[in-house]
């Protein structure tokens, strides 16, 4: 058979994507890259893309193309996926899997979808691919990482969560068959999509393990992108010490229930600092826009500051929710509920939702920045810290002061120029350059060279 793997293009945010800009650093489709090595290995010739493209892209007739989808609120890029292969092969069977699907698939709405485009919905995991690693070679980029999980399912059963109504069997993957499948895939950083890493029936060993595995003879580092049970922790300590022992890096841990569980989150904060991490590297998730009024939220983020932990706060969007056009930069005229969902029981509106995220933003520039220099939070520090989001980008170190930038009219046009270069690559989809290793006092010319090239306007 001859295979079309889809991947509809997804809104990613442009700061979480990796250097060729088209494929999420934490949302690689990994269901895809799994599915396509499942076929493959029965001899089907399989291909990979990412949006809406031409016949001239993909080289070959596909008898069978199979679409992911994620989270509900970006139903629109599946449909408008669906239709363009529809209309671009009439003949081919099409399939609709992931996320979305498995939680939309019962809706009348949604059935009528599929009637409409003539399309089948899988639901739930692949059983057969669940069991292939995944096939990295289908992406046109380099992933520096392997993402995988450690188990299926969950012991909680949190309203604003899909995965146990996703994963509805708990499963535990033997310790032996998980290091195996790190050191064949062979990458020596490792992402976890367990919904509740920790949960594992063997936990411990899994974690000696970890930090056991040597990939081309080098350790691995590890990082679970959801998080870390708090509340397990808490009741056994020694886990933090395996964590560190196997080099977790981005710790996080979920504060979801009331300020009155303050106590608590303190406890568990203090379990990971005597495991050998600092604060400021602690972020706690925290779910806003949603049952908790924005003044209990405050009061979190209070005790956060004052704790130094970093905050990921999370916007929430009911399960059922299909669209989300909210738009950070739309903060001075606003919007409303048709544009997206504001959780008004909560006593939430658009304003509060918008001068929450603020306040996270500029605390966490002050636990990054100023905190460890007993500074308060000012905006040269976010301009400083937009400043060494770009040197970044651009594969530099840390920029120096935010004074010296300002005195400096060499740094200041450096700074300028690469904000314009930056903003236009990633306005255009372009691949974004890297100035490492070029003589520090040339970097201001191949910089004025290049956006004269890209015909950037330079003053």
């Amino acid at each position: 058979m001859n295979i079309l793997l889809v991947e509809p293009s997804f809104p990613y945010p442009n700061k979480s994507k990796n250097q060729a800009g088209s494929i999420h650093r934490n949302f690689v489709p990994i269901g895809l890259l799994k599915l396509g090595a499942f076929y493959m290995a029965q001899g089907s010739v399989v291909k990979l893309v990412r949006g809406n493209k031409e016949r001239c892209d993909i080289e070959f007739e596909p008898s069978h193309i199979f679409v992911t989808s994620i989270f509900t609120y970006w139903s629109s890029y599946v449909w408008e996926a669906i239709e363009h292969y529809r209309k671009l092969y009439p003949n081919a069977e099409i399939a609709l899997g992931g996320i979305y699907a498995t939680l939309h698939h019962r809706k009348k709405y949604f059935k009528d979808k599929l009637a409409e485009y003539d399309v089948q919905c899988q639901t739930g995991l692949h059983k057969d691919a669940e069991n292939c690693y995944p096939d990295y070679s289908l992406l046109d980029e380099d992933v520096e990482q392997h993402v995988t999980h450690a188990m299926r399912g969950c012991i909680r059963r949190c309203s604003f969560c899909g995965t146990w109504r996703i994963e509805r069997k708990r499963y535990d993957k033997p310790v032996d068959e998980l290091t195996r499948e790190i050191v064949a895939v062979g990458k020596s950083k490792v992402l976890f999509f367990d919904n509740n890493f920790l949960a594992h029936g063997d936990i411990d060993n899994v974690l000696i393990e970890l930090a056991n595995v040597r990939v081309n003879s080098r350790p691995v580092s590890y990082e679970s992108q959801s998080g870390f049970d708090g509340r397990l922790l808490q009741r056994r300590p020694r886990l933090a010490e395996l964590i560190k022992g196997a080099r977790f890096k981005n710790i996080r841990i979920a504060w979801d229930n009331s300020v009155a569980g303050h106590r608590a989150i303190k406890k568990q904060i203090d379990v990971l600092v005597s495991a050998g991490y600092q604060p400021g590297n602690i972020a706690i998730f925290m779910i806003y826009n949603y049952d908790m009024p924005y003044e209990k939220m405050l009061e979190k983020l209070a005790y956060c500051a004052e704790w130094g932990v970093q905050i990921n706060d999370c916007r929430y969007r009911p399960l059922k929710a299909v669209h989300d056009n909210y738009n950070p930069r739309k903060y001075k005229k606003g919007q409303t509920k048709k544009d997206y969902y504001i959780h008004s029981k909560g006593g939430w509106t658009d304003a509060l939702v918008r001068d929450f995220r603020r306040k996270v933003r500029q605390h966490n520039i002050w636990v990054r920045y100023a905190k460890c220099r007993g500074e308060e939070y000012n905006r040269d520090m976010e301009r400083w810290s937009e400043i060494h989001t770009t040197f970044k980008y651009f594969g530099l170190d840390r920029p120096p002061e935010y004074e010296k930038i300002q005195t400096s009219p060499t740094w200041t046009q450096r700074v300028s120029l690469m904000k314009r270069l930056k903003n236009h690559l990633k306005k255009h989809k372009m691949l974004r350059m890297s100035l490492k290793g070029i003589n520090r006092g040339g970097i201001n010319q191949v910089l004025i060279e290049v956006c004269h090239s890209l015909g950037i306007q330079v003053s």
